[in-house]
Order: C-alpha cells, then sequence, then structure tokens
C-alpha cells in the first residue's frame, strides 16, 4: 500500500492525477457523505465498487487499492443514487429495473451484505439516471425509450409522468421541491413540482412539466442549493445551461421562459457537479479526456458576469463521464469510462479560483 501511495504521489506531481482501478465501463458515481462511501456502477461487469472515502481521497491513498464491489442483480448499472436518510444505495439497470441495496451492510465500513441479492424495482424502457428527494423518500428514474420518469416509493412505482423525448440525467432540489430533467431529443429540461408528484402525493405527476431551453445533447445536471443554480452540460454544445432556479423551479416558472446563460465546457461535456464550499463546478469532457473547472462564484443564477470566462481544464482519464464532490475531504472523483478507473481530483488546488493543482491540460474554449 506503501508502494501505491508513492506511484499516486508522484504521478500528481508529474501533472496527472491518481486514478482508482474498478470494473468495466464506470459511468454513475454517488457519494454518501454520512459514511464516506463513494458508488461507482460499473456497466460492463454489472457491479458497485464500493470505496471507502476517508482512506481513498485527494490526502490519502492508503485504501485506494482496496477491491469491493456490490451486485445490482441486472444488466449495465448506469445511475447511482443514495438516500442518506434510510442508508439506502440505489442502481439503475439499464435491463429495465432499480436495485436498492442496504447501505447499512454494504459501505467502507461494513461490506457483509455486498453480494446480497438487493430489491428489484420494475421501471420503463431503458432507464439511465436517478436522482432521491430525501425529504419525501421519493426517487426519480428517467425512461430513455419511454419518454417517462418513474416516481417510486417504498420498493414500487407510485406514479409515472410524461417529461420530453429521451429523458436523461435527473436532479431534485429538495429546497424548492422541484425535479429537473434533461430531455436529450428536444434540448429541454422538464420542471416538475415535487410538491404534488412524489411517493405519498401524486396528483400532480400527471401534469406537462414546464420546460427551459439548454444547450444541445443535454447529459448532465447539478444543483448549486446555495445559489440556486441549476448547471445543465450541452454534450453536443460543449457548454454549460445556467438556470436561475428562483424563478424556474416547481411552483414559479415564469423564468423558464428566458433563455439561460451559457459558460464554454469541453467538448462532450456530459457529467457536472458542483463544489458549494469552493464554488466550483467540475464537468467532465467525454471528447476531451478533461474536466472543466468552471468558477461557480461568477457564474451562478444571480451573478453571470464570469461565464463568458475561459475555465480552466484539468485531465483525467479516458472518456470521463460523471463527477462527484466530497466536500468534507476536498476530493473530486472523476469515471473514466474508457480506462476502467476513477481520477481523483484535489479539489483544494484545483477549483473556481485556484489551479495550481489541476495538471497541464490548460483551458478550454
Amino acid at each position: 500500500m506503501r508502494l501505491l501511495a508513492l506511484l499516486l504521489a508522484a504521478s500528481a506531481a508529474a501533472g496527472s492525477h491518481p486514478e482508482i482501478r474498478v470494473g468495466g465501463f464506470p459511468t454513475g458515481i454517488a457519494l454518501d457523505r454520512r459514511t464516506h462511501t463513494l458508488y461507482v456502477g460499473n456497466g460492463t461487469t454489472g457491479t458497485i465498487s464500493v470505496i471507502d472515502g476517508r482512506r481513498c481521497n485527494a490526502a490519502s491513498a492508503r485504501g485506494c487499492g482496496r477491491r469491493v464491489a456490490a451486485v445490482t442483480a441486472g444488466v449495465d448499472p448506469v445511475g447511482i443514487a443514495v438516500d442518506e436518510s434510510t442508508n439506502t444505495v440505489y442502481a439503475v439497470n439499464a435491463s429495465g429495473t432499480v436495485a436498492a441495496i442496504d447501505g447499512r451492510r454494504c459501505d467502507a465500513a461494513n461490506t457483509s451484505g455486498c453480494r446480497a441479492a438487493p430489491v428489484l424495482v420494475r421501471v420503463g424502457s431503458d432507464p439511465q439516471f436517478v436522482a432521491v428527494d430525501q425529504r419525501t423518500h421519493t426517487v426519480y428514474v428517467a425512461n430513455t425509450s419511454s419518454n417517462t420518469l418513474s416516481v417510486i416509493g417504498g420498493a414500487r412505482v407510485r406514479a409515472t409522468v410524461r417529461v420530453g423525448p429521451l429523458p436523461f440525467a435527473v436532479a431534485v432540489n429538495e429546497a424548492t421541491d422541484t425535479v429537473y430533467v434533461t430531455d436529450l431529443g428536444a434540448a429541454t429540461v422538464s420542471v416538475i413540482d415535487g410538491r404534488t408528484c412524489n411517493a405519498r402525493v401524486t396528483r400532480g405527476c400527471g401534469r406537462r412539466p414546464a420546460t427551459v431551453d439548454v444547450g444541445t445533447t443535454p447529459g448532465g445536471i447539478a444543483i448549486d442549493p446555495r445559489t440556486d443554480t441549476i448547471y445543465v452540460t450541452g454534450e453536443t454544445s460543449g457548454d454549460v445551461s445556467v438556470i436561475d432556479g428562483r424563478t424556474c423551479n416547481g411552483s414559479a416558472t415564469a423564468g423558464c421562459r428566458r433563455a439561460p446563460a451559457r459558460v464554454a465546457a469541453g467538448a462532450g461535456a456530459r457529467g457536472v457537479a458542483v463544489d458549494s464550499r469552493t464554488d466550483t463546478v467540475y464537468v467532465a469532457n467525454t471528447a476531451a479526456d478533461t474536466v472543466s473547472v468552471i468558477d461557480g462564484s461568477r457564474c451562478n443564477a444571480a451573478d453571470t458576469s464570469g461565464c463568458a470566462q475561459r475555465a480552466a481544464a484539468a485531465p483525467v482519464g479516458v472518456s470521463p463521464r460523471r463527477v462527484a464532490v466530497d466536500e468534507e475531504t476536498g476530493t473530486v472523483y472523476v469515471t473514466n469510462a474508457g480506462s476502467n478507473t476513477v481520477t481523483v481530483l484535489d479539489g483544494r488546488t484545483c477549483n473556481g479560483r485556484v489551479h495550481t493543482g489541476c495538471g497541464r491540460a490548460g483551458t478550454v474554449a
């Protein structure tokens, strides 16, 4: 393990970043902040890698060589989400199910239940990504080929929402009770009122959602709750749309009709995550093998003055897909589908205002 730590330190000093070996074609990633456990969906192996974030982060590599995998009882797990209030991990199998894994017996400290068969919930066709509203214990799953959103509670589908064509990524803003869904086929985001469409209340699930226009092929979405800003990546347009969540949410939709500000990212911009502590937006650029590092303090719903500024970029693995941030350890994790790894970035030295630790990728247009 000491040798691994030395190798990781050497790679960081050389301008590259440490990488964790995981299963085949890793895509989805989620962090349980309470247990500092990172869950990574491995597409070709039908498993979830379980990584100890306390022992594998930007400051410590002593636990990065540990190999633990959980079963999903499905094919090609893509989206991953965690309900920390119930200690449940949800993995979306592209084969049409959602696996509910008991995080009490499958986390960084206890792996005794990782190989146990999970509870499965059948959803729509070709499900991709997932988000959880922990206040209502509701799981929202985007079914790409069905053009629907499954609303799950208590291990069964409670309602189905018709959204735009080819729904893909999902995010929940619990402060405004709003669910945002990217529609790949329409270059829009559907905006759903979570107060009237959740696991317990479904009367609003039949309403047609408001939509907001964004960049082409919107493949990723993240929310900064501090500024109430929704960031949506455009994979084909190579940018990020900056939506004002104060005026475009489940109960106030007047701002959804306004064109959001947009900030340039890299080629194939897809996964996105926010570090609220450093006001940084991280974007995985699938075609560029980089992560764009955007200063969110000057590119958000209230202040777009910095959105025209070029973003720094950090080199990562091959075909990066998704990003997760552990704000407590200052670590940014990036799944690399083409190299079967997770890149570890130091968010303390690679953020919106400090670029010394970002590496040698330079800037992107």
